[in-house]
């Protein structure tokens, strides 16, 4: 490629992303301040941006909705990421949706993808990739549980914490599965693919996300994926032999998680409670410490009440919006500010503020009766992505 044709191609790019951060402005307007584009996929972009009301930076993923095939997969995901609640999955935070695209904010997570910290060739020392691949299959166990298959389990799909704490995220081609139903869509990352993907067979869902983490912890220990063929149809062999090589160093509960996992017949392959159970995650290493495992608050806390009041906000309107999982501005900036709490900063606003009672949580959802409403203050209301592949 010419120098010329290059600098036109890095034109049109900026030109692209200034129009998605236009767009982006305008369906948010009041809300967020977009930052710059942090990933794109074939139907998604993933911008960061600025939760202005608390100074929180946030995730903000783009979906085009389409039509047909296109719109259902949208429509699906937004359900899916609806219902989850995990401490190692990325917490949704609000959804705006206009006729054609929907805007999905989550949480940011700063210490980017899980693959930017595993140093090549020589993987994660095992005490290192205990605690974050026992994190990552705790959440891939509390999917399965709730009838999800995940089915991109990668490293470019685990994001990490300001603590280091690892979260999965991607649920663009999750979908929920019934016992012993078989699925047939061919879709994930090829290099991740279990034997049975490669047959074009119909697949048990969480046993194609056994195998992908098997394939993810090797990467995690040695630095590398370990199918790895010059051609798809070489890469496609060694998997459908399981053919794979460990370095001599690893513990011998390391190679024996990973050979389980490796399993050629899917109904073999362990589950994730007999994974999760398994000797070489039990042990007794350095454990990165967990957040609470309740994200979404049972019971209103009433300094952050009183915030968002001076905000604004209705108490009553707020609370509702929590507890019954509306995923809108009110509960989007009730969860932000929670987060903010929990990190010991206490609750931040770009506006000045009285100051706060010291009181504790709220033994019920309703609304301490002794809290009087004040004065209203006017504001507005408020990876590299894998697609289906044909067969």
């Amino acid at each position: 490629m010419s120098r010329e044709s290059s600098e036109r191609s890095v034109v049109r790019r900026v030109r692209r992303d200034l129009a998605a951060s236009s767009s982006l402005e305008e369906a948010l307007t009041g809300r967020y301040e977009p930052l710059g584009v942090v990933g794109q996929g074939s139907f998604a972009k993933v911008f960061l941006a600025r939760h202005i009301l608390t100074g929180t930076k946030v995730a903000v993923k783009v979906l085009r909705k389409g039509a047909g095939a296109t719109l259902s997969w949208v429509l699906s995901e937004l359900d899916i990421l609806k219902g989850l609640e995990h401490p190692h999955v990325v917490q949704l935070l609000e959804i705006v949706e206009t006729p054609g695209t929907a805007y999905v904010v989550m949480e940011h997570m700063a210490g980017g993808q899980l693959g930017q910290h595993i140093p090549e060739v020589v993987g994660l020392w095992e005490d290192e990739a205990r605690v974050l691949f026992g994190q990552v299959a705790s959440a891939v166990g509390y999917c399965h549980a709730q009838g999800i298959a995940h089915r991109d389990v990668k490293a470019e799909n685990v994001l990490l914490d300001a603590a280091g704490r690892a979260k999965l995220c991607d649920f663009g081609l999750a979908c929920r599965f019934r016992a012993g139903e078989k699925l047939g869509l061919l879709c994930g990352t090829v290099a991740y693919w279990a034997p049975e993907l490669h047959r074009r067979e119909p697949y048990d869902g969480p046993a194609v996300d056994v195998w992908s983490l098997g394939v993810l912890l090797i990467l995690m220990l040695t630095g590398s994926v370990p199918f790895t063929g010059a051609s798809y149809e070489q890469a496609k062999e060694q998997v459908l032999q399981a053919r794979y090589h460990l370095p001599f160093h690893l513990s011998d509960e390391a190679q024996s998680l990973v050979s389980w996992m490796l399993t050629l017949e899917p109904a073999h392959r362990p589950t994730l409670q007999q994974i999760l159970g398994h000797p070489w995650l039990s042990q007794d290493g350095e454990r990165c410490p967990s957040p609470p495992a309740e994200l979404l608050p049972k019971r209103a806390d009433t300094s952050i009440l009183l915030a968002m009041l001076d905000l604004g906000y209705g108490l009553q309107e707020t609370w509702v919006s929590v507890a019954t999982r509306q995923f809108n501005q009110a509960m989007a900036t009730y969860l932000l500010l929670g987060h903010q709490k929990t990190r010991g900063a206490g609750c931040q606003v770009r506006l000045q503020m009285p100051g706060w009672p010291q009181v504790g949580p709220c033994p019920s959802l309703c609304i301490p009766s002794n809290l009087t409403l004040g004065p209203r203050w006017g504001v507005s209301r408020p990876a590299m992505r894998s697609w289906p592949l044909s067969a």
